[in-house]
């Protein structure tokens, strides 16, 4: 019985200590149709569980976005990315990490700048399963109201089991002043033309999968970076907005001795 209780408390800390952000209300779909997600599962060494952390996109063989805040008090060596399955647990190609590299003005409170480059210990290989995403041309806009594509890998509540299959959602753009004004009194977050804000009733991100791709006509518009309060209409989802951010990343990747590989979408996306 106190294994069973071990195993228990385990789990909780666990859960506790994984970064924000995983999808409600969506509907389930496969790798096939978002070949650039990658899954970060993560090593707890005390319990000795591993776990989906956070979410990845592929932009190149050789490097991934995701969120700065998905390193939050991580140990690099405990990171595995999974690409080109449907589970996150699963299945598909495994690789490790070399470096990661976050933005220089990064805050995790309140969340601003939230993103980062992940340069992949090894080159992945581009299948039906596997492929990339372009970034956005710098200062792509998305007109408000417009209706925006997020996937990742979530639970369905903050206490119900986790889900290892791929669910998307759809959800609507708001304008900055609409989600600043929801925000005014927040110490959490940020909210600045870097970031998409977007809702859809009885939908939105929950714990979990900070990173989640936000994808408009092959391109990487938007990474899921803070939620507040899961299961409530009343708070938009905040994603960082790429294309304010198009030209850094080009600048780290290619700071490696490898080629980056990074392409940007044309103009007219």
């Amino acid at each position: 019985m106190a294994s069973v209780a071990y195993f228990i408390l385990a789990i909780l800390a666990v859960a506790a200590a994984a970064p924000d952000s995983r999808i409600v209300g969506g509907d389930h779909v496969t790798i096939e149709e978002f070949p650039y997600i990658l899954s970060l599962t993560y090593l707890y060494p005390g319990p000795g569980i591993t776990v989906q952390r956070c979410v990845g996109t592929l932009v190149s063989s050789f490097h991934a976005i995701t969120t700065a805040f998905c390193y939050t008090g991580a140990i690099l060596e405990n990171f595995q990315i999974r690409a080109g399955s449907t589970n996150s647990l699963a299945g598909g190609v495994v690789v490790g990490i070399a470096n990661v590299v976050k933005h220089p003005d990064y805050s995790e409170t309140p969340r601003s700048n939230d993103i980062a480059v992940t340069f992949l210990s090894s080159a992945l290989g581009i299948t039906n399963t596997i492929n990339v995403l372009y970034l956005p041309p710098v200062n792509f806009n998305i007109p408000d109201g417009q209706t925006v594509q997020v996937v990742s890998w979530g639970f369905e509540s903050e206490t119900g089991a986790q889900l290892e299959t791929l669910k998307t959602v759809n959800l609507n753009k708001l304008s900055v002043a609409d989600c600043q004004a929801v925000y005014d009194d927040s110490e959490d977050v940020t909210v600045s033309d870097s970031v998409i804000c977007a809702a859809a009733p009885g939908k939105g991100m929950c714990r979990g999968d900070s990173g989640a791709p936000m994808a408009m006509s092959n391109a990487l518009v938007g990474i899921s970076s803070f939620f507040q309060e899961c299961l409530t209409d009343e708070y938009p989802d905040v994603f960082t907005r790429v294309d304010r951010y198009t030209n850094w990343i080009l600048e780290v990747a290619s700071s490696n001795s490898r080629s980056s590989g990074i392409r940007v979408a044309p103009v007219a996306l």
